[in-house]
């Protein structure tokens, strides 16, 4: 979504449930953020209104983790995690998981939710992902794991075109998994500052 002053704001969440109720809750959830994202420059501020809106609704399947983050085009990085999987921030000195937040979205009146505003260096890569990946299994019964999508991700500075990167993480998935029927959705998002 694009902000004011050119900033982008980019939101990836999984809602509890599937089917019917479920898809419901995502649709009316991306209905809040979009009314209500454009006017809270604070990704804490948006996560808490999404979290009394649900709460104020009488839905089956209520709840949501989520990451909210804003980029400036200054390579400030303003983020939210509200009960997702950390995402892995790429640098040239490492990884960084981001996991200042909160709760889970939709569960508790009383939640409170953080944020942290980061500074990116041009080449930094960001990747937001659902536990989809995390949580996918092998013939083995294993999970593909964190440990394994930050392999998949940690490439070279020139390396880091996010479509490439995204595609090296599935084609690394793919193989882990092979005809396993996965249970749960899989979605990522890649992101790269270039200055």
């Amino acid at each position: 979504m694009e902000l004011a002053d050119g900033a982008l704001g980019f939101t990836l969440g999984d809602v509890a449930g599937k089917g019917a109720p479920a898809g419901l809750l995502g649709a009316r959830i991306q209905e809040i953020f979009s009314a209500h994202a454009p006017t809270l420059v604070e990704p804490a501020s948006t996560i808490g209104r999404i979290n009394s809106t649900l709460l104020g609704r009488a839905l089956e399947s209520r709840f949501v983790t989520m990451v909210y983050g804003i980029l400036r085009p200054d390579g400030s990085l303003r983020y939210c995690n509200a009960g997702h999987n950390p995402p892995v921030l790429v640098t040239s000195t490492g990884i960084r998981r981001l996991e200042t937040g909160g709760l889970i979205v939709g569960l508790f009146d009383d939640a409170e939710f953080e944020e942290e505003t980061i500074q990116l260096t041009p080449g930094d890569l960001l990747v937001v992902f659902s536990d989809g990946i995390s949580e996918a299994t092998n013939e083995r019964d294993e999970e593909f794991g964190d440990d394994r999508i930050i392999k998949s991700v940690q490439v070279a500075p020139d390396e880091r075109e996010p479509g490439a990167v995204l595609s090296r993480l599935f084609e690394h998935l793919r193989e882990f998994t092979v005809d396993e029927q996965q249970g749960d959705d899989m979605s990522a998002l890649v992101l790269r500052y270039r200055g």
